[in-house]
C-alpha cells in the first residue's frame, strides 16, 4: 500500500515524527558537546594541573566550567580546584571549542586571588590591631608606655593572624581521587542550556 492512499491522520502523524527524528539527529560533521580533560599527578611539592578542551559548543552564549571532589565520602585531606565551585562565565559561540587549565594545590595552601578564595588571616589581624589602638586612644602625644603595650598588643595580634595560616596548612592526604568536571552552556536569547561532563583522577603519591 502507498502512502498516499493511507488515511490523511496516518499521514500526518508519519509526517510529525519523520520531523522529530530529522530533528533529533545532529548535523552531519558536527562535533557532540562534551568535554574532556587529562588526569592529575600532584607533585611531592607545589601544585597539579589538568587541561581541559570542551568541543561541539550547541548554543551561542556563555560557558561556565566547574570542578568538583566526586568520589566517596571521606575525611581525607583532599586537593583543591581552582574551578570550584564555578569558573567566569566566558562567552562562546555555537560549534566552538575552548580549552582550559584548572590547577590543583595540596590541601590548606593559600590559594592566590581570584582563582578561588583569599586568606584573611593577615589581614583579619591586622584589623585587631587598628581596634586596639582605637580602644585605647591613641593619640600622637601619648605616653611612651602607652605605646610600647599598643605596639606589644599589635605584635601578638600579628602574631596570632600567622600562627592561624601556619595552622590551616596540612599535609594532603595520600591517595587517588576522583573529580568531575562540568561543562555549562546556557543561552544568550533563550532559556536553552546544555551540559556535558567527564570525570578524572587526581592522585597524591
Amino acid at each position: 500500500m502507498r502512502v498516499r492512499d493511507l488515511p490523511f491522520s496516518f499521514q500526518l502523524g508519519l509526517a510529525v515524527s519523520l520531523g522529530f527524528i530529522v530533528a533529533a539527529v545532529p548535523a552531519s560533521g558536527s562535533a557532540e558537546f562534551s568535554i574532556a580533560a587529562t588526569n592529575v599527578t600532584m607533585p611531592t611539592s607545589g601544585n597539579g594541573s589538568t587541561q581541559y578542551t570542551v568541543t561541539g559548543i550547541p548554543i551561542t552564549g556563555t560557558l561556565n566550567v566547574s570542578c568538583q571532589y566526586s568520589g566517596p565520602a571521606t575525611e581525607a585531606n583532599l586537593p583543591t580546584c581552582t574551578y570550584g565551585p564555578v569558573h567566569a562565565p566566558e562567552p562562546v559561540n555555537a560549534g566552538q571549542t575552548v580549552a582550559g587549565t584548572i590547577l590543583f594545590y595540596p590541601y590548606g595552601a593559600a590559594i592566590p586571588a581570584g582563582q578561588q578564595r583569599k586568606d584573611h588571616g593577615p589581614s583579619t589581624a591586622l584589623a585587631f590591631a587598628g581596634a586596639l589602638l582605637l580602644g585605647l586612644g591613641f593619640r600622637r602625644r601619648c605616653r611612651s608606655s602607652q605605646l610600647s603595650m599598643v605596639l606589644a598588643l599589635a605584635s601578638m595580634a600579628g602574631t596570632m593572624g600567622l600562627s592561624a595560616c601556619g595552622g590551616a596548612m596540612n599535609v594532603t592526604t595520600p591517595r587517588t581521587y576522583q573529580y568531575t568536571l562540568q561543562a555549562a552552556d546556557a543561552g544568550t536569547l533563550n532559556n536553552l542550556s546544555a551540559g556535558a561532563s567527564t570525570n578524572i583522577t587526581v592522585t597524591v603519591p
